[in-house]
C-alpha cells in the first residue's frame, strides 16, 4: 500500500489551526487568573472597609495599619485595570452577584458613604505624594507602616496622619477611618487652632454632620464640635503683612 502524503498547504492549515487554539487556551487561562485576581483584591478590600475596620477599632495604630494596607490593596487593584472608585463600588455592594457589577451602589448608607470618600480621598493623596513610586513604599504598606513621599516639596519626608477633627474635640476619632488623612508633614509652628483654612472647617463641620447623621456620634457632641468651629470662623482674620505695608510703617 502506498503512502498518502498530505499538501503542504494542509500542514500549514493545521500548524495555524493548532496555534490558535493554544492561543485561545492561554488567552482564557490568563483572563480566568486575572478575574481571580480581582475576586481576590474585592475580598482583600472588604476587610479594610467593612464598617467593623472603619469604626471600631480598638487602638489608634489599628485604625493607621488598616487605611494604608487598604491603600495598597487598590493600587493592587488599578494594577490590574480597575479604577478605585469601580473597585471600592464593588466592594460595597453586598449582593456576592453583583460584586462584580459595573453599577456604581445609589442605595449607600451613609457610613458607606463616609467610607467610600475616605478611601478616595486618601488613594488621591497617596498619589500625588507618590507614595506609590517605589517598592520600599509598597512594603510599608503591607506591614501598616509610614511610606515615604516620593514627590513633591516634603520629598524623603514620612507621611503622617492628619486629622480632621482633633481627638481633644472628638475623641476616639483618631479611630475612625473617615477621620484619618494621609498628609505631608506639617511645618514645626503650625498651630491647628490658628492655621485652620476656611476649606479645612467646612471639612470638620460636615464630617462631624455625617457623624451624627450615621448615629455615630450623639447630637449633643455634634453640636459641641460644631460651636467651636463656629468660635474660630468669628475670630477676625488678621492680614499677612507685606513689604509694602513695613515700609510705610
Amino acid at each position: 500500500m502506498s503512502n498518502t502524503h498530505l499538501p503542504v498547504s494542509e500542514y500549514i492549515k493545521q500548524g495555524i489551526f493548532i496555534i490558535a487554539v493554544i492561543a485561545i487556551a492561554l488567552f482564557g487561562i490568563k483572563s480566568c487568573r486575572k478575574f481571580q485576581k480581582k475576586r481576590q483584591i474585592v475580598v482583600e478590600l472588604s476587610t479594610h472597609a467593612s464598617e467593623s475596620a472603619a469604626y471600631e477599632q480598638f487602638y489608634q495604630d489599628n485604625a493607621r495599619e488598616n487605611l494604608f494596607r487598604a491603600m495598597l490593596t487598590i493600587h493592587q487593584g488599578v494594577e490590574l485595570g480597575m479604577t478605585p472608585a469601580e473597585l471600592i463600588d464593588q466592594v460595597l455592594n453586598k449582593d456576592e452577584g453583583e460584586m462584580f457589577s459595573t453599577e456604581t451602589p445609589d442605595n449607600l448608607s451613609t457610613r458607606e458613604e463616609l467610607i467610600r470618600e475616605a478611601l478616595l480621598s486618601n488613594y488621591d493623596n497617596c498619589r500625588k505624594l507618590g507614595i506609590f513610586d517605589n517598592a520600599l513604599n509598597l512594603d510599608a504598606l503591607k506591614d501598616g507602616e509610614f511610606p515615604t513621599i516620593g514627590s513633591g516639596p516634603s520629598e524623603g519626608d514620612e507621611v503622617i496622619i492628619d486629622y480632621i477633627i482633633p481627638s481633644y474635640l472628638l475623641p476616639g476619632a483618631e479611630k475612625m477611618l473617615p477621620n484619618l488623612s494621609i498628609a505631608p508633614p506639617l511645618p514645626a509652628d503650625y498651630d491647628s487652632s490658628q492655621n485652620l483654612s476656611a476649606f479645612a472647617i467646612a471639612r470638620s463641620k460636615q464630617l462631624a454632620k455625617q457623624l451624627a447623621e450615621a448615629r455615630l456620634i450623639e447630637k449633643e457632641v455634634y453640636k459641641k464640635v460644631l460651636d467651636y468651629y463656629e468660635t474660630i470662623t468669628k475670630q477676625p482674620l488678621v492680614a499677612p503683612k507685606t513689604e509694602d505695608a513695613e515700609a510705610s510703617e
